[in-house]
């Protein structure tokens, strides 16, 4: 019988992908003798994460989401002897997933940007997405994605 139910309220639960958004917070002194060009403490750094969710509503996968962006926190240290600490901050947005199958292709989430009619692409994509553009002032070193902050000799 349990089987039976369990099997019947899994049909009727979908995929969510809900956007979970994480702080990073350094503490500590970093190591003088490992300092190298790459360092900086000039930003502080969020990340936007989306995860995926099976659930039975909207309100449900927000609480699995956070429960599970909760379970991800993690602390090291990184290699210049400081503390990082990644934490959890809230759930940002919840996207249900139309397609019943995921396979290549499928969006796994979306939003709509209301702008004015008159700002231009340019501005929407500075605005919005400010990382996607090369200036002096941002310190492409802090690029999580890096290959070449990932693969710094001092990053044991």
């Amino acid at each position: 019988m349990k089987k039976r139910l369990r099997k019947k309220m899994s049909k009727e639960w979908e995929w969510y992908a809900v956007k979970v958004l994480y702080e990073c917070n350094i503490s500590g002194i970093p190591s003088p003798e490992i300092i190298d060009e790459n360092y900086s403490n000039t930003h502080k750094t969020f990340e936007e994460s989306i995860i995926l969710v099976k659930a039975s509503s909207f309100e449900q996968a927000y609480v699995i989401a956070e429960k599970e962006a909760k379970k991800a926190e993690i602390d090291y240290l990184n290699p210049y002897e400081e503390l990082v600490e990644w934490k959890f901050i809230e759930a940002l947005d919840c996207f249900n997933l139309f397609d019943e199958k995921l396979q290549s292709g499928t969006e796994l989430y979306s939003r709509f940007l209301r702008v004015p009619k008159d700002m231009s692409r340019e501005i929407v994509i500075s605005h919005y997405y400010p990382e996607t553009l090369e200036e002096d002032e941002v310190d492409q070193n802090f690029n999580l994605r890096n290959k070449n902050f990932n693969a710094r000799p001092n990053s044991n």
